[in-house]
C-alpha cells in the first residue's frame, strides 16, 4: 500500500474575502478532490487560510500551486511536507472550519491554528500531532 502524502500550508486571505468566495472555493476544490482521493480541512481565521491536504503526492503538489495562483489569497507558506500509513481526515474530501467561531469543539483546532502561526511552525511532528487531537475532537464536522 502506497504511503498518504500530507501538506500543510498557511497563506493571508486577501482583505476583502467573503463568505461566497469561501463557498465558491470550497464547491470547486470538493468536485476536484473527489476525483483525484485528496481530503483534508480548509480552515479561516483571523484573515488567514489554514488547509490540511492528504492523498496522492502527485495530485497535491500541482494543487498547492494552484492555489498559490488563486488571487483570494498571498503569501502561502507551506509548513509540513509528510507521509504516513494513514490519512487524518479520510470522510473530508475538503472540511471548512471557521476559527472564528469560538466552540469547545474548536479549541484544539486553535491550538494548531496558533503553533502554526505564531513559532513552531519548523516543529513539523507538532503540527501533525495537533491536526490529529483537532480530528479527534471533531467527529461532528464532515
Amino acid at each position: 500500500m502506497s504511503k498518504i502524502f500530507h501538506l500543510v500550508y498557511v497563506s493571508h486571505a486577501v482583505e476583502d474575502i467573503s463568505y461566497t468566495d469561501i463557498r465558491d472555493i470550497l464547491e470547486v476544490s470538493r468536485k476536484h478532490n473527489a476525483k483525484e482521493n485528496i481530503t483534508g480541512v480548509l480552515v479561516f481565521r483571523e484573515g488567514y487560510f489554514l488547509q490540511v491536504l492528504e492523498g496522492n503526492k502527485d495530485a497535491i503538489l500541482p494543487l498547492v500551486d494552484r492555489i498559490r495562483d488563486d488571487d483570494r489569497n498571498f503569501k502561502l507558506k507551506v509548513l509540513v511536507e509528510t507521509e504516513s500509513e494513514n490519512r487524518i481526515f479520510g470522510e473530508w474530501s475538503m472540511a471548512f472550519l471557521d476559527g472564528d467561531i469560538q466552540a469547545n469543539s474548536t479549541k484544539d483546532l486553535i491550538e494548531l491554528f496558533e503553533i502554526c502561526l505564531k513559532g513552531g511552525i519548523s516543529d513539523r511532528t507538532m503540527i501533525m500531532i495537533m491536526a490529529r487531537k483537532f480530528r479527534a475532537s471533531a467527529p461532528e464536522f464532515k
